[in-house]
């Protein structure tokens, strides 16, 4: 690093420059000369050099005046840091020689001088300059650290208090100093933390005392602090001790949160939260109303004077007042309030008390809002304008401002109000009217913006009570519907009813009039010629054929109406075919028809009446073998599916035309002389009472297939649930 490139040498003496030159040079040293000061000045803004050898006292300028020039001078800015080395021939003048040391002289010299105490010099000279700038440096560098730590504490979004061991401040930043009210900082210097006049709370000094005391760090959560102005807000405080170099406690710093607002924020979203979970449980209109005017007038919630519901009304076409919750008087409301202030209610037991109760028929103001009726199209009216723009209004000076109407400033005679839109699905289904009569509380736009957001829910919570309205009114006409229906049903069975008996009456009557005329013609030719044994015995056995067919006849009636409801036990299905097959064997046997049995080998047992699951496949059988006029074939085969069993029955017998299979359920449809037409409509009500289905598939020529599903479960036979809810009024 050494030894440096450039000296100037500054002297009248020309043997000093020809003998420095000569030395320096030596040395490495680029030796620049010049005579007087003037010239010195000018060499010194051309070369640079990196140190100076000044001549004390020199012809015009001396050494003293360059050197003032250099260090006073603008021009000279760049150049004097430049270490000079003063040279005098005049000893003894200690007071000028500290004087030019005090001004920044790195070295003094006295002539004569032997070349290498000149040489010693300067390197210390040089040694010295490049300690002196360094330490410059990093006094620049602590100097700017420090006011970028200073800027970064007094910029921080967080309050910086410290002290000293005694609890004396020692630094705050502006945070700090606003957070707490204060007017400057000037005004907590030398305050001591320890003594409740700064922080206003006991507790708190006595945390920061055992941070003193004790060395242990504190937390100090969400805490709620009256500052300088009155005003409360809620810090978070992290106090941490300070130790020196030794260990010992030499103070305290304290960082302070403002999470007044996160506070607030949260206060509010509760008191939403449970507004909003008692909205959910009214359901009515009119309770549901009051409950949201309770809400807004509640000092444990919203906490305004006044408030009213508006809502639109499309077929009048007018925005109309519905219920109104508040004083008429200042006697009236310092009553009410007096009351409530007694009570220390919470939100939850504050609406659970007076929220679903409605107000007193009696009640002026509800009684005042109730009047109000506001065309939709005036549109200057601010009422209007909240329901058309669709967002909140803040009124001041109502008496004189341009968008009140006077009627309305009359009935309610306001300084200041808020309204804001009941907004259901983007729909504005009303608006909510509040202000703080009486109390001369100012209307802050933190409590309208709350206002305006409870609005949004009461609007989808009213909407939610117009639809449930609605629903009951469905409801209603569901019931009157489902009644006229079972009434209509009653009637349409009592008909169906006359209407079968009626038919079942004219076909007995057919039927046995034919039996009886054989039996009285013979029984009279009996009683004529009772001698003639020939003739009694041919009449006794006529009448007792006939008497048969008049028992068939009566069974087969008999069966029809007796078919009660079943009695379900869990049966083998396959195993109740086997038996009717084995009861019809011998018939099938004697008409040459073959029989296919193809069962299920793992068919669970179902719930049936096994007696009447028997006589209706007797029923579909039987109807089988008398389609085969010859040599014929039977298949029978079950299978599951779907939750259900299906047996199916087919045969290749003579089929059914069209008209016979559309008929062949109906009672007393019948295509066989002597049958009843009974055995198809029992064995299609034997199925349907137990819940099951039977189909038929036939062509003429070709043969017949019954297929029956009869479900595994027993199923509910209930009506539907929405109509047994509606009905019983459950809710669903």
């Amino acid at each position: 690093m050494y030894p440096k490139n450039t000296i100037l040498l500054i002297d009248d003496d020309t043997s000093l420059h020809d003998l420095c030159r000569a030395i320096l040079a030596r040395m490495g040293y680029k030796c620049i000369s010049a005579f007087n000061g003037v010239e010195g000045l000018e060499k010194i803004r051309e070369h640079h050099p990196d140190l100076i050898l000044l001549d004390l006292m020199m012809p015009d300028m001396d050494g003293e005046q360059v050197y003032q020039e250099l260090i006073s001078n603008a021009e000279y800015q760049a150049y004097k840091d430049i270490p000079v080395i003063m040279l005098t021939a005049i000893s003894h003048d200690e007071e000028r020689e500290n004087k030019m040391l005090k001004l920044g002289v790195s070295a003094y010299l006295n002539k004569p001088f032997g070349l290498n105490e000149l040489v010693n010099v300067i390197k210390n000279v040089f040694v010295t300059h490049e300690i002196r700038l360094h330490n410059k440096r990093l006094q620049e560098e602590i100097t700017s650290a420090k006011q970028y730590l200073e800027r970064l504490i007094d910029n921080a979004p967080v309050g910086v208090l410290s002290s000293d061991a005694k609890g004396n401040i020692v630094q705050v930043n502006s945070f700090f100093v606003n957070l707490m009210g204060v007017e400057s900082v000037d005004k907590l210097w030398g305050q001591n933390i320890l003594e409740g006049e700064v922080i206003g709370r006991k507790d708190v000094c006595e945390r920061f005392r055992q941070v003193l005391e004790t060395g242990t760090a504190v937390k100090i959560p969400t805490i709620d602090i009256h500052n300088r102005q009155g005003r409360r807000i809620n810090v978070n405080i992290n106090c941490v001790p300070l130790k020196d170099e030794n260990g010992n406690i030499s103070g305290l710093l304290s960082i302070w949160e403002d999470v007044t607002e996160a506070e607030k924020r949260a206060y509010e979203l509760n008191i939403l939260r449970q507004i909003g979970q008692a909205m959910q449980s009214v359901l009515e209109l009119d309770p549901l109303l009051h409950l949201i005017l309770t809400s807004i007038t509640a000092g444990c919630a919203l906490g305004f004077s006044r408030a009213m519901i508006l809502l639109v009304n499309e077929q009048k076409k007018v925005l109309e007042g519905k219920m109104g919750v508040g004083p008429t008087s200042l006697e009236e409301a310092l009553e009410i309030w007096d009351k409530l202030a007694k009570e220390h209610s919470n939100l939850e037991v504050f609406l659970e008390k007076y929220g679903l109760k409605l107000p007193n028929r009696n009640d002026r103001f509800d009684q005042i809002v109730k009047k109000v009726s506001v065309p939709l199209d005036q549109d200057w009216d601010v009422l209007i304008k909240t329901v058309r723009e669709k967002r909140p209004f803040k009124i001041e000076n109502a008496a004189s401002n341009s968008m009140v109407s006077p009627e309305f400033q009359q009935a309610f005679d306001m300084e200041e109000f808020a309204t804001a839109p009941l907004i259901a699905k983007n729909r504005v289904v009303g608006i909510v009217v509040a202000d703080n009569k009486f109390s001369n509380f100012p209307l802050q736009p933190d409590r309208i913006k709350l206002l305006s957001l409870f609005a949004s829910q009461a609007g989808l919570a009213i909407e939610n009570a117009e639809t449930y309205r609605k629903l009951e009114d469905k409801v209603a006409q569901l019931n009157r519907a489902y009644q006229q229906l079972q009434e209509a049903h009653e009637k349409l069975l009592r008909s169906e009813r006359l209407a079968t008996v009626g038919k079942m009456a004219a076909h007995i009557a057919h039927e046995i009039r034919n039996p009886l005329t054989a039996i009285g013609g013979f029984a009279r030719a009996i009683l004529r010629e009772p001698q003639d044994i020939e003739n009694v015995k041919l009449g006794g056995k006529i009448i007792s054929r006939e008497v048969n067919r008049l028992e068939k006849i009566l069974a087969n009636v008999l069966d029809f109406t007796k078919i009660s409801q079943p009695f379900k036990q869990q049966h083998d299905i396959n195993a109740i075919i086997e038996e009717v097959i084995q009861l019809n064997k011998p018939v099938m046997h004697e008409r040459n028809i073959s029989c296919n049995i193809q069962l299920h080998s793992s068919l669970p047992p179902a719930w049936v009446d096994e007696e009447q699951i028997k006589q209706a496949l007797v029923n579909i059988l039987v109807n089988s073998i008398h389609s085969i006029h010859h040599q014929g074939k039977i298949s029978v085969s079950t299978d599951l599916v779907d939750e259900q069993v299906l047996i199916e029955i087919s045969d290749n017998g003579a089929g059914m035309t069209k008209e016979t299979l559309e008929n062949m359920f109906n009672p007393f449809f019948t295509t066989k002389s002597g049958g009843t037409g009974l055995g198809m409509a029992v064995t299609q009500r034997i199925i349907e009472e137990h819940g099951g289905e039977i189909q038929v598939e036939s062509e003429k020529g070709k043969g017949t297939t019954f297929r029956i599903f009869i479900p595994l479960t027993v199923p509910p036979e209930t009506v539907p649930e929405s109509i047994t809810k509606i009905v019983n009024n459950e809710p669903r």
